[in-house]
């Protein structure tokens, strides 16, 4: 297959993403937990079992994962991870065994580790670092968006039969199968230009990769803290502020939403200035609006605190993201994205054990103060210790250290 003409190195993963995170959404949030519960007539224990089987089995694959994507190209790890989701998805609609449940979601989870580090490094391959973030941008409004287009249709669906919901998640993925060939087939020229003539890597890449562990050290403290509220946002809107539905989803959609229309413009902010310099800033926002939630009972003034900390979320994500896009080298870029999701993931899980223990021993403001000193925390850090770290990298630069070597050794 060759490729697509006419459609942007950029958008087609962005879409990609769009679409595998609709399919995800919809199947995850929405179809199975309730098709497995009614439908097949388990009980809730085997619906959370086989949802942490799939994260579980996606998570620890991602550092192999990314290492077959900068081995093998990005091109064909995607399609055939899709290809394998889609047999997961097929395989959970007809089977009824709990056994069978866990092994299609196992195999789920195995097709979808891939998606993401050959996605956004296919992204970070086709920029420079003038335009990554404005890139990012784009590819985390397309998952933000497509996760919630999944979770909407798909109950849409389920009010008619579980089986449209289930092809309309077929659908999703075969549309990201057949803009793959968009995505370059292999990281051939990143290997080449990463390598000096004598066949040995350039001696700033170790210095680089070093650079990359503090931010991904900061990522983990970042979900730990957001792994605190999953599992007491809600409950803490109905049984403190006794607020009702509406107004519970008002809240939880102000922050994501104002997220999703900012994305892009923020992204493009940012690759104006210095990503070091805005990163802090959009963490510190988050923290702090974290950390003074609780004290408020107005609903209006929640809301506008909830739309604050979706704008320091939508600074955040393409800053990190394009800042570590910058700093890792182009040869290991997909296998190190696989560590730093892992890692993440890893945060996650342990903050949402975390915030239910902190609610039960401290009662149910402390999981905001705690994760809002964390964010905060992070924010000192990066200003503090990392600053002087970081120097913007001229965008062709291992080409001209390349390039220079040539011509001492004389090769044409």
């Amino acid at each position: 297959m060759g490729r697509i003409r006419g459609v942007s190195p950029i958008a087609a993963p962005a879409l990609i993403v769009g679409l595998v995170e609709c399919a995800r959404g919809a199947l995850l949030f929405t179809l199975l937990p309730n098709f497995l519960r009614f439908d097949v007539g388990h009980e809730m224990k085997v619906v959370g079992l086989a949802l942490s089987v799939w994260t579980i089995a996606d998570l620890a694959l991602k550092l192999p994962s990314g290492w077959l994507v900068d081995h093998a190209g990005r091109r064909r790890p995607l399609q055939v991870g899709i290809l394998i989701m889609g047999a997961a998805v097929v395989t959970l609609s007809q089977v009824q065994h709990t056994w069978g449940i866990l092994a299609a979601t196992a195999i789920g989870g195995l097709g979808a580790s891939p998606i993401w580090p050959a996605a956004v490094s296919a992204v970070a391959d086709a920029t420079d670092e003038g335009g990554r973030g404005g890139a990012m941008g784009a590819v985390f409004t397309s998952w933000m968006v497509g996760t919630g287009i999944g979770f909407v249709s798909a109950n849409f669906f389920l009010e008619f039969h579980p089986l449209l919901g289930f092809g309309f998640v077929i659908a999703c993925l075969v549309a990201a199968l057949f803009l793959t060939p968009a995505i370059a087939a292999g990281p051939a020229h990143a290997i080449a230009v990463a390598v000096h003539v004598d066949g040995r890597p350039p001696a700033r890449e170790s210095a680089r990769v070093g650079n990359v562990w503090p931010f991904i050290i900061g990522m983990l403290v970042q979900m730990l803290s957001i792994g605190m509220l999953m599992p007491t946002l809600s409950p803490y809107a109905r049984e403190v502020l006794k607020l009702s539905p509406f107004w519970i989803g008002a809240l939880l959609v102000s922050g994501p939403g104002f997220t999703v229309l900012l994305l892009v413009p923020f992204g493009r902010f940012i690759d104006r200035v210095r990503r070091i310099e805005v990163l802090p800033v959009g963490l510190a926002v988050a923290g702090l609006v974290l950390f003074v939630l609780p004290f408020f009972r107005s609903i209006l003034i929640l809301v506008f605190l909830m739309a604050i900390l979706g704008l320091g979320y939508a600074l955040v994500l393409p800053a990190w993201n394009a800042l570590i896009m910058d700093l890792i080298p182009a040869r290991r870029r997909a296998t190190l994205l696989g560590v730093a999701m892992s890692i993440e993931g890893m945060g996650l899980a342990i903050g949402t054990t975390v915030g239910g223990v902190l609610w039960d021993q401290y009662g149910p403001v402390t999981p905001f103060h705690a994760a809002g000193v964390l964010v905060m925390i992070v924010a000192v850090g990066y200003v503090m210790v990392l600053r002087g770290l970081i120097a913007p990298t001229p965008p062709h630069d291992v080409e001209s250290e390349l390039e220079r070597a040539s011509m001492k050794s004389g090769a044409p």
